[in-house]
C-alpha cells in the first residue's frame, strides 16, 4: 500500500470521507493511548463535530488505533497533535479496507476490526453526529473488506490480540490454574469462552459487578470483586486485564508489601490498566499490549507479503468504493437542485392563482393555454436539470453513476 498523499486534490464531493489517525505500528502505543477517549465520548464526539464543521463524523479506538472519519467541514480542525497521519480521497478507501481486511493490524488477519467500526458508528449515530452517509459508506467498506479477505485467503483467519493471549496462557500455565478476567469487552468474552475448555478456571470482575454477571453467568463462571482484585490478587495465577479505565487499577503502592506466588498479568488495555512499576516485584510477571504487538521478522514478512499480493485488488476496491460515494454525492446534489426547483415553480403557480382577478378578460381557451404553458415550462426546467446537472469527478476524471 502506497503512503497518503496528502496533495491529492479531491474535486466535487462531499461523500468521501477524511481520515485522521494514530495507529501501531507507525506510532507508538503510548502516543496512541494518549488519545483514545473512553469517557465522556459522546461530549467529545459533538465537540469535534463543532470544531470541525463537519456533517458526518465517527470516532474509532482500539488496542492499537485511534481513527476519525469525517466527512465535510474541516478536518483539520480536529488537530490532536503532532505525528497525526491524514488520509484522503483513493487514500482513505485504501487505508478503511486494509484496516477492515487485517492487513493493518500487528496481527495479520485479524477479525475484530468490522465489529469495532459497526460499534463506532452505532455510537456516532446515537449521539446524532453521524447519518446515512457514515452508514453505508462503512458498511461498503466491510463488504469490500470481506471480498478482499476471501482473494487472499484471510477470510477464515481469527488472529488476533485475543488470540494469542490465549496461546500464552495455555503455553505458559498447567491446567486447573486459576485466572482473573478483569473486563467485559470482546477479547475477555473471547477468553471467558475459551480458557475453561482448555481446563482453567476463570472468574469475571469488572468495575461495574451487573456487567460481570451480564459475561460470567451465561458460562456458569464466578465473579470476583474488582476491589478484592485490586487489593490482594491472592488465590489467582493469572490476571487478565482490558477495560476502558483511563487511569491504571493496579497499582505498586496497593501491592508492594504483598509477598505472592508468581502472578502473570496480562495487561491488553489501552491505556494500561496496570503500572509498569509492578514489574518491580518479584512475583509479578506483566506483560503489556507492547509486547503482543511486537514487530517480529515473521511478522512483518508477512504483513509485507499480504500487502504486495493485496495491491492490485486494494486499488481496484478503493476505486470502486469511491465512484459509489462520488455517485451518491450527485444523486444528493440532484434530489437538492430539485427540490429548490419544486419550491420555486410551486411559488410561481401560486403568485399566477392570486393574479386571477386580473386575468378576468382572458377566456376559457387562453386560460387553459397559459396553464399548459406553466406545466410545460415546469417539465422543461426539471429536464434541463437533469441533463446540465454537473458530475462530482475525480481529480478532473468524471464519474459514471
Amino acid at each position: 500500500m502506497t503512503e497518503p498523499n496528502h496533495h491529492l486534490p479531491i474535486m466535487g464531493s462531499d461523500m468521501e470521507p477524511v481520515l485522521i489517525s494514530f495507529h501501531a505500528p507507525v506510532h507508538d502505543l503510548d502516543l496512541v493511548a494518549q488519545h483514545v477517549v473512553r469517557d465522556g465520548l459522546p461530549a467529545h464526539l459533538r465537540d469535534w463535530q463543532r470544531q470541525s464543521g463537519a456533517r458526518e463524523i465517527v470516532y474509532l479506538a482500539t488496542c492499537q488505533r485511534v481513527l476519525w472519519m469525517v466527512w465535510e467541514g474541516e478536518a483539520g480542525a480536529i488537530d490532536p497533535g503532532p505525528g497525526v497521519r491524514r488520509y484522503k480521497g483513493e487514500d482513505a478507501w485504501a487505508h478503511l479496507l486494509a484496516m477492515s481486511a487485517g492487513l493493518e493490524s500487528a496481527n495479520l488477519g485479524d477479525r475484530e476490526i468490522p465489529g469495532q467500526l459497526k460499534d463506532a458508528l452505532v455510537q456516532a449515530r446515537q449521539v446524532g453526529v453521524a447519518g446515512d452517509e457514515a452508514q453505508t459508506a462503512i458498511e461498503d467498506v466491510i463488504r469490500e473488506g470481506q471480498r478482499l479477505r476471501a482473494r487472499l485467503g484471510l477470510a477464515d483467519g481469527n488472529v488476533s490480540v485475543a488470540t494469542v493471549a490465549l496461546k500464552h496462557l495455555t503455553e505458559g500455565l498447567p491446567q486447573g490454574s486459576s485466572v482473573a478476567l478483569v473486563g467485559v469487552g470482546p477479547m475477555t468474552q473471547y477468553l471467558a469462552e475459551r480458557l475453561p475448555e482448555r481446563g482453567f478456571r476463570v472468574a469475571v470482575a469488572n468495575r461495574t459487578r451487573s456487567r460481570a454477571h451480564e459475561l460470567a453467568d451465561p458460562l456458569a463462571l464466578p465473579v470476583v470483586d474488582l476491589p478484592r482484585l485490586q487489593h490482594d490478587p491472592l488465590g489467582f495465577d493469572a490476571i487478565v486485564t482490558a477495560t476502558a479505565a483511563p487511569e491504571p487499577i493496579f497499582t505498586l503502592d496497593a501491592w508492594q508489601s504483598l509477598k505472592r506466588p508468581l502472578l502473570r498479568i496480562l495487561d491488553l488495555a489501552l491505556p494500561p490498566d496496570s503500572e509498569p512499576g509492578l514489574e518491580q516485584l518479584p512475583w509479578v510477571h506483566r506483560i503489556d499490549l507492547n509486547a503482543f504487538l511486537a514487530q517480529t521478522t515473521t511478522a512483518r514478512a508477512q504483513r509485507a507479503e499480504a500487502a504486495l499480493k493485496a495491491e492490485p485488488y486494494l486499488i481496484g476496491a478503493a476505486g470502486r468504493l469511491r465512484h459509489r460515494a462520488l455517485a451518491r454525492a450527485r444523486k444528493l446534489h440532484l434530489v437538492s437542485a430539485q427540490e429548490r426547483l419544486d419550491a420555486a415553480w410551486g411559488a410561481l403557480e401560486a403568485e399566477v392563482k392570486t393574479l386571477e382577478d386580473s386575468m378576468a378578460g382572458l377566456d376559457d381557451v387562453q386560460r387553459e393555454a397559459l396553464k399548459e404553458i406553466l406545466s410545460r415550462g415546469r417539465t422543461l426546467a426539471f429536464r434541463a436539470l437533469v441533463q446540465t446537472q454537473p458530475k462530482p469527478t475525480l481529480d478532473g476524471e468524471a464519474v459514471n453513476p
